[in-house]
């Protein structure tokens, strides 16, 4: 089976749920069902916390176990938020999980461009940041994606904003990332 990460199909479905779209070749429905055998495997096995004011919603989009934390405006119909999702590594190390993420975002999200990586712990754990611009709906957007691996499962934690806004947001997701914990 091809692989797909969850980590590309939750970007795609988050922006859909902060009033985006999805122009990929396929539809989020399709990755969802090659993504399937991996997805929520760590779903309830962490704990974040969001800032002051905004707001936690744990959900599940398209059969996606989501943990959405929204910033408490928007801004041209846009909620800068902190997105956490999970999915089995499938025996993959770190690197190679972060190289297929990032490869499946290159194919996946329109005009995607990236702007750092790098490697950085989170709370004892190591792991690794990919910080990225992409167009979405005609929404062009920032954000930084953190991979935390626990017991063999991915945890994507996502920031994401609109261009122009990440110095009022970046350290925000950054505090917030600083809060996750893996208690399982």
């Amino acid at each position: 089976m091809k692989y797909f990460s969850l980590l590309t199909v939750a970007g795609v479905l988050l922006f859909s749920a902060c009033k985006s779209g999805n122009n990929s070749p396929k539809s989020a429905k399709e990755i969802l069902e090659e993504a399937a055998p991996n997805m929520n495997a760590g779903a309830g096995k962490f704990t974040i916390e969001g800032p002051k004011g905004w707001t936690r919603i744990d959900t599940t989009l398209n059969g996606v176990k989501s943990t959405i934390i929204l910033a408490p405006e928007a801004t041209g119909g846009f909620r800068a938020n902190v997105n956490v999702v999970s999915e089995n590594m499938g025996g993959n190390s770190l690197q190679a999980y972060f190289d297929k993420t990032v490869s499946a975002m290159e194919q996946y999200l329109e005009k995607f461009t990236v702007a750092g990586k790098g490697d950085k712990e989170i709370n004892g754990i190591p792991a690794k940041w990919l910080k990225y611009t992409a167009v979405q709906s005609g929404k062009h957007v920032a954000a930084v994606l953190y991979i935390v691996p626990k017991n063999g499962v991915a945890y994507g934690i996502t920031g994401i904003t609109k261009v122009g806004e990440e110095d009022k947001y970046f350290a925000t997701f950054e505090n917030t990332v600083s809060t996750f914990k893996v208690t399982e």
